[in-house]
């Protein structure tokens, strides 16, 4: 009997232990389905652009579409004041599709090179969204693109003190497209955006306080939030800094609740910036010059399980993206004229087990359109529909043929009228 109620003792003592260590992180206890894929990964330069053709530097930005297809990367600068732009690579090739900037209202005072593409998203729709920052003014913008890099729509927010755009995230809810964008310098919060109607973008009111999360409040920090990660149940995962010394851009990964009230789990993690999300696993890049390097963590409980580098960093490593079976991260390069930094890729497929749901194809809708629009047809009892589809040089042509036919045919009954007169 003894013996038994010490068991039951243990047992609770045992099971308290373990819950403590969960609940601060500090446990690895949670295994993900495919652990061993990363084995010996590495990651390798796929993308080195000229500088002088690119002619932009600073990347700072950089998405993957869900279907593995495209790349998408965000400069900082273009030379000599110019704005920087988008370019836009295929995944398969790696070679440079487009590029376009983006461009806001004309009553916006922002100079024409403060356009920063800091943070980009595509949804499973295809659609691009880019959280862009006005460096030094109150403005932020947020644009949303479609499948042929055209602008569907984009919204302007002005703030009370000078504000940026670190990170942005799409997540697909129900019928609902959400997009996170982390704000940083003066104003520093997380919001969510509705953005299943592209061209109406709206703060969602089912996240934080009208879709708005003061950082500040929720962390305790007074330093900026970096990039953000949203998985396939709602969790939201963010980059930040939660001390004053050390580290320049981020020290913990922190996993919050979807509404964004909570936070679930912490990890500390030096330099912490960009971060994205994909099956069991959460992908960090650490900002961290030749130490950079990529850390593979359980989103469950943030737990470590593997790390990727390349042979040859030298440069500090930013956004990062999971596509088409394969992990990519950009290098920003020294963010001089002459370097405009390169796009990193896991050696080898990382058969990550994915929800269908992660990368399942949605229609556009009705907010696109082929690029080139058919031309009305005028109805065919429309005045002059058959003069305005022809071509006017052929018809004055067809008229002259025409007058001087009638003439010769005048000419020859003529003639012959003058000869039975004879």
């Amino acid at each position: 009997m003894l013996f038994a109620k010490k068991s039951q003792f243990v047992t609770i003592i045992i099971s308290a232990i373990l819950t403590v260590s969960l609940l601060s992180g500090s446990l690895i206890c949670f295994a993900g389905n495919d652990d061993e894929v990363f084995n010996g990964a590495a990651l390798e330069t796929v993308i080195a652009p000229d500088a002088f053709e690119e002619n932009a530097y600073g990347l700072r930005g950089f998405a993957a579409s869900p279907d593995g297809k495209r790349l998408f990367l965000g400069y900082l600068h273009g030379p000599y004041g110019d704005e920087a732009h988008i370019s836009v690579h295929d995944a398969g090739t790696f070679e440079k599709i487009t590029e376009f900037a983006p461009v806001v209202d004309q009553d916006i005072p922002v100079d024409k090179g403060n356009y920063y593409a800091k943070g980009l998203a595509v949804d499973n729709r295809g659609f691009l969204f880019a959280g862009v920052t006005h460096a030094e003014t109150k403005y932020c913008s947020i644009y949303c693109y479609d499948n042929y890099y055209r602008e569907i729509g984009h919204v302007v927010e002005e703030f009370d003190d000078i504000t940026g755009i670190n990170g942005v995230a799409v997540h697909r809810s129900g019928d609902r497209i959400l997009l996170y964008v982390l704000t940083c310098y003066h104003v520093d919060t997380i919001r969510c955006y509705d953005v299943t109607d592209p061209t109406n973008m709206k703060l969602y009111d089912g996240f934080g306080e009208g879709g708005v999360v003061d950082y500040n409040e929720l962390t305790g920090s007074e330093r900026d939030p970096g990039y953000v990660a949203v998985d396939i149940d709602g969790n939201v995962f963010i980059t930040c800094l939660l001390k004053d010394n050390g580290p320049a851009k981020g020290s913990h990964v922190l996993k919050l609740s979807p509404d964004g009230k909570t936070i679930a789990a912490r990890a500390a993690v030096n330099e912490a910036y960009g971060i994205c999300t994909a099956g069991d696993y959460l992908f960090v890049s650490t900002y961290n010059g030749a130490d950079s390097k990529v850390l593979v963590l359980n989103r469950s409980d943030l737990s470590e399980v593997a790390s990727m580098s390349s042979g040859d960093q030298e440069d500090p490593l930013t956004s990062i993206a999971y596509s088409g079976q394969y992990l990519f991260v950009a290098d920003q390069g020294y963010e001089q004229l002459d370097d405009s930094g390169r796009v990193l890729r896991s050696d080898k497929a990382l058969n990550v087990t994915r929800d269908p749901k992660e990368t399942e194809k949605v229609d556009p809708g009705e907010y696109e359109t082929p690029p080139t629009a058919v031309p009305t047809q005028e109805p065919e009892d429309s005045e002059g529909s058959v003069l305005k589809h022809l071509n006017y040089p052929l018809i004055v042509i067809l008229a002259l043929c025409a007058v001087a036919a009638i003439a010769a045919v005048i000419i020859i009954l003529s003639r012959r009228k003058n000869k039975k007169q004879k």
